[in-house]
């Protein structure tokens, strides 16, 4: 009687035996981790940092799975394109990256190369802690031509001198994430903390394809995130987003674009979207921007796009507008413009007569429909009679609002537009002789209560008008206490700006998202106000003293690149402030948590005047 139940007990067992043995074969492979030193001088195996691979040719030739990690030495450079095989799975993407203490590793491509790292139809990779330089079209070019590609994110690098080639198109430059045509698109791009710069190609940093069919293919790359980033000195566009849904782009700045000498692809701007469904701009600073044509603005909400916004950036210095908002050939949705600050826009007499600081257009049977401007702050110092706001859009009726918006003005010029917008609690100011002008729906206002009365516009709305000579006073808005600074000698307006800055690192050793938010804003306005005297001091903070001992945190130390700040470190709590304090250490302003470029650039205005943009990178003493 015992023995059928032992043949149950020993069929049981075999069967435990089989599942266990077959879960063993279709178990996921061990995760594989390759080193790369090109300092070394034998080619090893590539699997430990004693054995490792002395060029890019071996990384180049393998094939990585999920899981893996390709490793470059820090402190040493290696030549020739970067161009790995293999994808990554969810939740076990390929990184790229670096391994022990230093610089950044460098990879220099030749000049007949046309990219320095190069991906196409490969998903799910990290990419981080590299410094690329070199080729002759892309710094980094990531493509396909068919289906989805997961998971493309590029954190940490630096990308720069990408020059020699012909510039043919708008996806070439120093960081281009594009589909080769209509069938391919991404989701789940982010790039983070990338600094980009000196191309003659186009474009500082674009994710999304251009020109891949008419009517556009119904497929947009989706879940897209630029943030933390900056870009200077490219012949075209800074930062871009084309043909995507759900993009951000977030507290990043781009400045010297549109460097192009004689129009041949197109106009340029500095951070912009196109055909984009639900995609912001926000935290961002764009300034010293041109074109060899029209636009040269700082930032422009284009055609084709449906809930796009602009909000709390800062727009200064530029040949053209400040804000734009377009419709051609498609209907322009649901527009939001709030929270900016425009300074100094308009620097071409060209542009400033065409654009204005914020410019509403259409053309090519293109309009807008849902249009909000509120909230924004507007300094027009044109160098001719040129209005702050130029509209001439085909705007759908009612749809369109400005609103409870600030413009300070050396023209008398102050609005020009159709009856397709609604003014309503506008705040206006208008700094000379002579009387000022509204033009709306083509018949011109000589004061804002003809304007009022004649249009039934601007209800609850309010004008000031004073002389000229108080202009250079403007951002003090009259007052006396807080002017005398205009008063002091330039070599003693000493100012600081002290930033108590809470930092920790991730999992994989790079330096949290707040922290870089912050520092973006700081390394903007130290740059423009260095020349000036302004010193900038940053304590980097954290409750865990031994932070501050890791090998990583000095790497992501370094890779911040602070050397014209003041860096310290401290044990302390998880508060975040910034003041701006005089030459003297007395507190002008303080701001608890984040300070973004509107406020920050808006508080430097009054302190310091003008930025010293001839002198860019020079000391104090230079």
């Amino acid at each position: 009687m015992r023995f059928p139940k032992m043949r149950c007990v020993w069929k049981t067992f075999l069967l435990l035996m089989f599942i266990s043995a077959d879960a063993a074969c279709f178990a996921a492979p061990a995760d594989r981790t390759f080193y790369v030193d090109c300092s070394g001088t034998v080619n090893g195996s590539g699997t430990s940092a004693a054995s490792a691979w002395n060029s890019l040719d071996a990384v180049n030739t393998a094939s990585f799975g999920p899981g893996d990690s390709v490793r470059l030495r820090r402190g040493t450079e290696c030549h020739g394109v970067l161009s790995p095989h293999g994808s990554g799975s969810e939740g076990r993407p390929i990184r790229l990256t670096a391994y022990g203490g230093g610089p950044r590793p460098r990879v220099v491509a030749q000049s007949s190369a046309e990219e320095i790292l190069r991906l196409f139809n490969q998903q799910y990779w990290d990419i981080d802690s590299l410094d690329l330089a070199g080729a002759n079209t892309y710094g980094i070019f990531i493509s396909g031509d068919k289906g989805i590609l997961h998971h493309i994110h590029l954190s940490n690098l630096a990308v720069h001198d990408v020059l020699g080639g012909e510039m043919k198109h708008k996806e070439s430059g120093l960081v281009a994430i594009s589909p080769s045509n209509e069938n391919q698109h991404f989701d789940d791009v982010l790039v983070d903390g990338v600094n980009a710069w000196n191309t003659n190609q186009w474009v500082g940093i674009l994710v999304g394809g251009g020109n891949l069919g008419y009517p556009p293919e119904s497929d947009w790359s989706s879940n897209v995130v630029i943030r933390n980033s900056a870009i200077n000195d490219v012949q075209g566009d800074g930062i871009v987003l084309f043909r995507v849904r759900k993009g951000v782009i977030d507290s990043s700045v781009a400045w010297n674009t549109g460097l192009q000498e004689t129009q041949s692809i197109g106009t340029p701007n500095a951070i912009w979207t196109w055909m984009c469904d639900d995609c912001t701009v926000q935290g961002s600073e764009a300034y010293l921007t041109d074109s060899p044509g029209v636009d040269g603005g700082a930032f422009d909400i284009d055609y084709g796009n449906t809930k796009n916004s602009v909000i709390d950036s800062y727009g200064h210095d530029t040949q053209g507008y400040c804000v734009a908002v377009f419709g051609a050939g498609f209907v322009t949705r649901q527009s939001v413009v709030r929270g900016n600050l425009c300074v100094n826009n308009g620097r071409s007499p060209r542009m400033a007569k065409f654009q204005g600081a914020i410019f509403l257009w259409s053309w090519n049977g293109g309009s807008i429909d849902g249009l909000t401007l509120e909230n924004n702050t507007v300094y027009w110092n044109p160098f001719e009679n040129s209005p702050a706001l130029l509209n001439n859009a085909v705007i759908k009726a009612q749809s369109a609002t400005f609103h409870n918006n600030t413009i300070y003005s050396t023209s008398p010029w102050m609005v020009d537009t159709n009856t397709s917008v609604l003014l309503t609690q506008n705040h206006y100011s208008y700094y000379g002789g002579g009387e000022p002008k509204w033009r709306y729906g083509g018949k011109v206002f000589a004061n804002l209560q003809q304007l009022q009365s004649g249009s039934m516009q601007e209800t609850n709305s309010e004008f000031v008008q004073q002389p000229l000579e108080n202009w250079s006073h403007v951002f003090d808005h009259g007052s006396s206490a807080s002017s005398q600074h205009w008063l002091q000698p330039a070599a003693s307006r000493d100012w600081k700006i002290d930033c108590v800055l809470p930092v920790s690192l991730g999992e994989n050793g790079l330096l949290n998202d707040a922290a870089l938010r912050q520092l973006v804003v700081l390394k903007s306005v130290v740059q423009q106000y260095l020349p000036q005297g302004l010193h900038v001091n940053v304590k980097l903070t954290s409750p865990d003293t031994e932070l501050f001992k890791r090998e990583a945190f000095r790497n992501a130390q370094a890779d911040l690149d602070l050397k014209d700040m003041t860096a310290t470190t401290a044990a302390a709590s998880d508060r975040q402030e910034t003041t701006l304090r005089t030459s003297a250490g007395k507190t002008l302003q303080k701001w608890e948590g984040y300070v973004g470029p509107v406020a920050l650039g808006l508080a430097l205005r009054k302190a310091l005047g003008e930025p010293s943009y001839a002198q860019i990178g020079m000391k104090p003493n230079d």
